[in-house]
């Protein structure tokens, strides 16, 4: 059989120079942390793993992190990690099937955080309950909870997380504001902010989770790099090794395992799993971790994949999968950037700090609900800068503006597995999907009005360019629908799964719709509010043993 690349420890930067977190962290399995049980074993440490971790051990349980990638060494960017990132089977534009598709955010410790732009929105209301505009064929597209159950989920990250910046709209709170100031406009969004206004739009300040000033421990942004495709230098970016993770280093009760994988989890009884099998990938050495409680946090793609890799006899079709919903109604967010430039100051393109600092720090929410775009749902619309314009426009100034917008959910868009096997000799994941023609037009609207924004600012060259979301992306939803009715969902609520009530997603997968903003904040939102489900799902068990 034909075997995927992917990466292989000898073959990674990150693990022949490994930097380790404190105590509690090693690359490997040692054979004392399989033979225990543990509360909870944690699988992913990305940024809803993380979240629920730092929790689950702050409420006093014995928590087993595992994750499939290392901890990245400083001067590692963004594309020397792709290029050794295992890919999937994916369809390419004609319906054709190759396999450059896209499983993953970052595969790493920390996960997509440590390379991400920080942008940190609380969802919409319409978000939760999108059924008057969305039509689908029978899915719920009602998430079983409201914004209002999310919101003191949202403060408490916003604070830990140092956001800065943040919508016009009045946003319900709990506890008051827990967003800090808004970091400076950068000279390109100083020119769109002049043309949205114009146009009639109300402009605002991108939420970021980067520190504008020093904040619990972590110093101020110094600009020094983009934060999309390097590492943070100095701290001041919210990503979870620094935030979650960090302060867990040599707590009693926190294990950290970088480069074991996950390779499907044993369920021999309806009280559910009772094991994970995985893998020691620098030794090849496979063991079974025992836990009392499993939180899957590996993203949409791959949590899928490991439910559907976790075949018994009890779960012919995988774990969760009775009723054959686990890895359908993938969702990946439509998206399209915009560029143009427009004439600036020699200083303005002469200072080093225009090329580096947030990627965006401004924003559009005007036609996130539009009548005039087609089924009256729009999208957002904001900065999204690159990290060498120089390169490529040398005497002007570059405005480049990213549309999003949530996919229509669909059964037919799914997470499977490849005949082909991949380098540990499991199968390959598969992303088929299919945009849906609907939201190909909301799409082609929204860049339409980047379009106008633009050309509203003067800008010549005005263009588009694909993102390429089909392939896969760094918005992963939907795979673990949740909702109340087992036989049409896969989760609960909580994150729980139906059929195996002691493992819980907290990742990108419980969404039935997947909102059409930037889910990171809303993710970890979900994740620590399921980590009071593991907790209470351990006390009641202990209870009942008692």
């Amino acid at each position: 059989m034909k075997r995927l690349r992917g990466t292989l420890p000898q073959d990674a930067p990150h693990a022949r120079d490994p930097e380790p977190l404190g105590r509690s962290h090693r690359d490997g399995l040692e054979p004392a942390a399989a033979d225990r049980i543990w509360d909870v074993c944690v699988i992913g440490s990305g940024a809803s793993g993380a979240v629920a971790a730092e929790r689950l051990v702050r409420q006093g349980l014995d928590v087993l992190m595992i994750e499939e990638g290392y901890r990245l060494p400083p001067g590692l960017g963004h594309d020397e990690l792709d290029d050794l990132s295992r890919q999937a089977v994916a369809r390419d534009g004609d319906g054709g099937w190759n396999d450059g598709g896209w499983p993953w955010s970052t595969t790493n410790l920390g996960g997509g955080t440590v390379f991400y732009g920080g942008a940190s929105w609380r969802y919409r209301p319409f978000d939760f309950d999108p059924g008057e505009l969305i039509r689908t064929d029978g899915l719920d597209v009602r998430w079983p909870y409201t914004l209002a159950d999310l919101v003191p989920y949202y403060e408490v990250l916003e604070r830990r997380l140092g956001v800065c910046g943040g919508d016009h709209e009045p946003v319900p709170r709990g506890r008051g504001h827990s967003r800090g100031p808004a970091h400076p406009p950068t000279a390109a969004a100083e020119v769109l902010h002049e043309a949205g206004t114009a146009l009639g739009y109300r402009p605002f300040p991108t939420p970021l989770a980067i520190n504008r000033s020093p904040h619990e421990g972590r110093s101020a942004c110094t600009r020094a790099t983009l934060c999309v495709s390097h590492q943070c230098p100095t701290g001041a970016k919210g990503d979870v090794v620094a935030v979650f993770l960090a302060p867990l280093a040599d707590r009693p009760g926190f294990a950290l395992r970088t480069g074991v994988r996950a390779l499907e989890l044993e369920q021999d009884g309806p009280d559910g799993v009772s094991a994970v099998r995985c893998l020691d990938r620098l030794t090849r050495t496979p063991h079974r971790i025992r836990a009392r409680a499993f939180v899957l946090a590996c993203n949409a793609v791959q949590s899928a994949a490991l439910l559907l890799r976790s075949r018994g006899r009890r779960t012919p079709d995988g774990v969760g999968n009775e009723n054959g919903l686990v890895g359908r109604g993938l969702c990946l967010k439509l998206s399209e950037y915009v560029t143009g430039t427009v004439p600036a100051p020699a200083d303005t393109l002469a200072d080093p700090a225009a090329h580096t600092g947030p990627f965006s720090t401004i924003a559009f929410l005007d036609h996130y609900l539009d009548p005039e775009c087609p089924t009256g749902v729009g999208g957002l619309i904001y900065e999204s800068r690159t990290d060498q314009p120089h390169k490529l426009v040398r005497d002007a100034l570059e405005l480049r503006v990213e549309t999003i917008l949530a996919d229509h959910p669909n059964l037919d868009n799914r997470v499977g597995l490849s005949p082909h096997l991949d380098e540990d000799g499991l199968p390959a994941v598969v992303i088929d999907y299919t945009p849906d023609p609907r939201d190909l037009a909301r799409l082609d609207h929204m860049a339409g009005r980047c379009e106008r924004l633009l050309r509203q600012a003067g800008a010549a060259g005005v263009r588009r360019k694909a993102s390429g979301f089909a392939q896969g992306s760094s918005h992963l939803h939907g795979t673990c629908r949740a909702g109340e009715d087992p036989r049409s969902s896969v989760v609960d609520g909580w994150g729980r799964v139906h059929t195996a009530p002691n493992v819980f997603v907290v990742d990108g997968s419980f969404m039935p719709y997947p909102g059409g903003l930037n889910p990171t904040l809303t993710i970890q939102a979900h994740a620590l509010r399921s980590a009071r489900a593991v907790a209470f799902h351990l006390a009641a068990a202990r209870a009942a043993t008692a």
